[in-house]
């Protein structure tokens, strides 16, 4: 038994292509917020886990700094009670590290919960573009493009 293909006028055919390209921009879209938001993720993670660290720190104790493209510094940590964050546009705050460590918290929380909303948005997309996908590949195969 053949299946058969349905009939789709011009104008349905037009827009499903239209909105299969359009989805899979914003797809593509997402996909590169995802990765900047893991990045980010991951570096909130990281500058947590140092600031436990340093909150166990001895006064005088000798630490690596990156400074940037693989290269560290040796210091020796004379105050382990006050960080300095960027809070953004190149402006910085003091705090204890107990308030830097909530800073973080808040922070990795703001962007577990983007992650998921965007997850959430391209499982819906990537749903969506399975039901046109094959629409389109019987049309596609029953006109003989």
């Amino acid at each position: 038994m053949t299946e058969k293909t349905p009939s789709i006028d011009q104008r349905e055919l037009q827009r499903l292509v239209l909105e299969y390209q359009y989805l899979r921009q914003v797809l593509n879209t997402i996909s590169q917020q995802l990765e900047v938001l893991n990045t980010t993720r991951l570096d909130l993670l990281k500058t947590k886990m140092t600031l436990d660290g340093i909150s166990v720190a001895n006064r005088n104790a000798e630490a690596l700094v990156p400074i940037g493209a693989g290269v560290h510094l040796y210091v020796m940590l004379h105050n382990v009670e006050r960080v300095l964050l960027d809070i953004g546009h190149r402006y910085f705050m003091e705090y204890d590290i107990k308030k830097a460590r909530e800073y973080i918290d808040k922070r990795l929380k703001e962007v577990d919960e983007t992650l998921k909303k965007l997850q959430e948005e391209s499982a819906n997309i990537n749903k969506r573009l399975t039901e046109i996908a094959p629409i389109l590949q019987k049309y596609l195969r029953s006109s003989g493009r």
